[in-house]
């Protein structure tokens, strides 16, 4: 696949603030993180004390939206760090919670973070100097490697698959490539970590909730539409704290998350049916190309032993009843 060679990274700017004391801490004073988070403060946890490490410009201000049970005091707990924590009373899913958060972002760019990744120097650094130089930019997905095995790459970039049933995941479970890095590739989608210019999030109305789990690509694609350029910058990267291959079932962290699973499920059918249009040949298709993903979380419940098998199959029965029935758009 062929992109643009980058030629280093561009700078930060000089309105960045450099606090007083023995430490110099770079600041982006036109950036806000945004993370979205339901019952996992370890991980939570973890993404903050990234920020902290040596190297890392920190934005300035982290919104954390959290829907959890019994969220702690984030804010308490990281005093150097500038964050807003807002705890909602009922579990919304991500798609509503990043555009809850994204309402309270003042900023110019604001960095979508999964909330079970890490930071390193590389991660605002390089793609904030990229957005800030081109007005065109909308967006840059970063590259993502395993932060249990960091010679892995999660994934580079996500164009569409051919006839775009799915995506190519780039570089998925290999070694780092030498010629994948430092460039500007194409990309269909937004997952794990993207940095956005918020105007242009604004312009397309944010994150569509009617897809509560799977809107990235939908994102992704208004994005496009509305004319704003849309890269995977590989010149900068985000760690993700998930299981590497090897794992007993790696690939199905989530799978013992009954509400996520339902709509995992029902979000991949309502968008397949927005690209593809709502006839009966559709349908069809969609279910022929879902059987992979489908066989795949059959097997994960079986190999993590999770004895509630038969129910998150029931689930799984239920999302794709509900993701064929939903209308697919209006």
């Amino acid at each position: 696949m062929s992109g643009d060679r980058l030629e280093g990274a561009g700078p930060l700017r000089n309105d960045v603030r450099r606090p007083r004391g023995a430490a110099t801490v770079e600041t982006a004073d036109d950036l806000t993180v945004l993370t979205v988070t339901h019952d996992r403060p370890e991980r939570v946890r973890a993404l903050l004390g990234s920020f902290l490490r040596d190297g890392c410009p920190r934005p300035r201000r982290i919104v954390i939206v959290d829907d959890s049970g019994a969220p702690p005091d984030f804010a308490a707990e990281f005093p150097a760090l500038s964050i807003d924590h807002w705890k909602l009373p009922r579990r919304v899913f991500i798609s509503e919670a990043k555009n809850a958060g994204l309402a309270r972002v003042e900023t110019e760019f604001v960095y979508f973070i999964d909330d079970d990744n890490l930071v390193d120097p590389s991660t605002i650094a390089e793609p904030l100097g990229r957005i800030r130089s081109d007005a065109r930019v909308g967006a840059l997905q970063v590259a993502v490697l395993y932060h249990r095995s960091p010679d892995l790459v999660w994934v580079y970039a996500t164009p569409f698959l051919p006839g775009r049933w799915g995506y190519d995941l780039l570089g998925r479970n290999r070694l780092r490539s030498a010629e994948l890095e430092n460039r500007l590739l194409p990309t269909d989608a937004l997952p794990n970590a993207s940095l956005v210019r918020t105007e242009a999030a604004r312009e397309v109305g944010g994150f569509d909730p009617r897809l509560p789990i799977g809107s990235s690509g939908d994102f992704c694609q208004r994005l496009k539409r509305a004319g704003w350029a849309v890269w995977a910058d590989t010149s900068a990267f985000i760690r993700h704290d998930v299981d590497p291959p090897g794992t007993r079932a790696f690939w199905a962290e989530h799978s013992v998350d009954a509400e996520r699973l339902f709509f995992e499920v029902h979000d991949w059918f309502v968008y397949e049916r927005r690209l593809h249009g709502d006839s009966v040949a559709t349908r069809f298709t969609a279910l022929r190309h879902a059987m992979g993903f489908l066989l795949a979380q059959q097997v994960a419940f079986v190999l993590r032993r999770d004895l509630r098998w038969g129910p998150l199959t029931l689930v799984l029965a239920r999302g794709i009843a509900a993701g064929l029935r939903e209308p697919p758009s209006g």
